[in-house]
């Protein structure tokens, strides 16, 4: 199993798309943070890194988009260029193959995830100083909360590109398809609430960010709990994961 995940790292590392992917996040990086200066300079405001860190978690678009990129094509490639074969031919099951694209996937965007925010801390101090206050360890704790709960969205959409990539032989199809998907899945949550349409509550994107049960204000749906939010992604994952898992063993290898 072990050398399968070494392998799986391998594969994506020899990708183009993975050195654009992390040349991107600096650029974008580069991008926010000089926007942010230039603007607090013209304001004749001064931001903190603790400041520049927690605003660096509303941008985090290029993180789903990458996840779900790197999670439509884990298998829907390998049938598309035929190396699935290679993979089957080894005393390795199925399951061990799928277990060890899945490892793979979260172990990548766990990754990306220490990337992004470690590039946007280093950015924050260069451009804006070690200045602490009273409140900078408050302040730090709730980004990472909020961190946190980023995670397991990302985690449960490129579950669900996983679970395309399964299903579809062609790449685009799979990738596409997850795109079209996740984002109007997650456009129907505020309609949804906004309509009082009280079912919206077990929709996967009204229960991924445990941060509306804090500070943030309250949840989009009433009745909504923790514990609930927690059994419906659980559901959702078993659900993504376990189809992904049906597909992938049922698919002929006959391409």
């Amino acid at each position: 199993m072990l050398q399968l995940i070494k392998n799986e790292h391998r594969k994506i590392m020899r990708q183009k798309i993975t050195l654009i992917a992390l040349g991107l996040i600096v650029v974008f990086q580069m991008t926010m943070v000089l926007v942010m200066k230039r603007v607090i300079s013209n304001l004749g405001g001064q931001d903190t890194v603790a400041n520049y860190f927690a605003y660096s978690t509303n941008v985090v678009l290029i993180l789903q988009v990458l996840a779900v990129v790197i999670g439509a094509t884990l298998i829907s490639t390998e049938f598309q260029k035929r190396t699935i074969l290679f993979l089957l031919i080894r005393p390795k099951t199925r399951l061990h193959i799928f277990l060890s694209k899945y490892i793979t996937l979260v172990l990548t965007v766990t990754y990306l995830f220490l990337y992004y925010y470690v590039l946007s801390f280093l950015f924050g101090l260069i451009f804006f100083g070690t200045e602490f206050d009273a409140g900078t360890e408050r302040l730090f704790l709730l980004t990472f909360a909020v961190i946190g709960s980023q995670w397991v969205e990302v985690i449960m959409m490129a579950s669900f590109a996983l679970m395309c990539s399964s299903l579809f032989r062609n790449s685009m199809i799979a990738l596409v398809t997850s795109f079209f998907v996740l984002y109007a899945a997650k456009s129907i949550v505020p309609i949804m609430s906004l309509l009082e349409i009280q079912w919206g509550k077990i929709l996967l994107f009204a229960n991924t960010d445990f941060w509306q049960y804090s500070f943030q204000g309250p949840p989009p749906f009433n009745g909504m709990s923790p514990m609930l939010s927690l059994l419906i992604v659980g559901a959702h994952f078993v659900f993504f994961v376990g189809t992904a898992w049906f597909l992938f063993w049922k698919r002929d290898v006959n391409v």
